[in-house]
């Protein structure tokens, strides 16, 4: 069982991880709301975070995340992850800190939310591949014909990555939380790894469709 500082010590780690390398104390507030909504909701109000509860991990004399050397205060509110704090995380005993416990980035969230409920991932998933048409696959990858052919490239350059961060999840052995469908689903490790399956048999399958657009679109 994590403790409050344990929690907020991976939060600030997710918030390093998403590109921001110093936040703010609110910043801290919603990334701990968002990866551990029921140790800091509000009592009585469990759709909105508890400032309270992280603040009195991170300020003052007896802040616990400063006092063990896991945040460094920049500024007004302003705090970075320290080197110390990095490596107390990958000393936490393991599986204690899985990632079936915490939510993705609202953006990397959103992508996976789309790949995983598309029509072309459940047929994948049911060994049904031959019944995707190309239809589905543009529709997996967000692709319209009226795009530009370097829009394409864009759409499909961010569906690899997506698919990749996927896959690096998966191959940890943890499961997500992704709100797909209006309700929070736990995505399992095997199904992270399949989506990396399902976008290079795409590929391949239609890769002739795409050679044709390209050409149509530069020539």
């Amino acid at each position: 069982m994590l403790t409050k500082a344990e929690k907020l010590l991976f939060a600030a780690y997710l918030l390093t991880s998403e590109g921001q390398t110093i936040f703010s104390v609110e910043d801290l507030i919603v990334r701990a709301f968002r990866a551990f909504p029921q140790g800091f909701s509000m009592k009585g109000y469990p759709e909105y975070p508890d400032s309270n509860v992280v603040l009195t991990q991170v300020m003052g004399k007896e802040a616990p995340l400063i006092i063990r050397g896991w945040l460094e205060k920049t500024g007004v509110k302003q705090y970075r992850l320290t080197p110390k704090g990095l490596d107390d995380i990958n000393r936490l005993e393991n599986g204690q800190i899985g990632i079936a416990n915490v939510r993705l980035g609202r953006p990397m969230e959103e992508g996976l939310a789309l790949l995983l409920n598309s029509t072309a991932f459940k047929l994948f998933r049911s060994h049904q591949q031959e019944k995707i048409t190309f239809h589905q696959y543009c529709r997996f990858a967000g692709l319209s014909v009226r795009d530009k052919w370097q829009k394409v490239q864009n759409k499909l350059a961010s569906v690899e990555h997506a698919v990749q961060e996927a896959r690096k999840l998966g191959e940890s052995g943890e499961g997500v939380i992704i709100w797909i469908g209006g309700h929070n689903e736990k995505v399992s490790s095997d199904d992270l790894r399949i989506l990396d399956s399902l976008w290079k048999y795409l590929l391949n399958h239609f890769k002739q469709q795409m050679n044709e657009w390209r050409r149509n679109a530069l020539g």
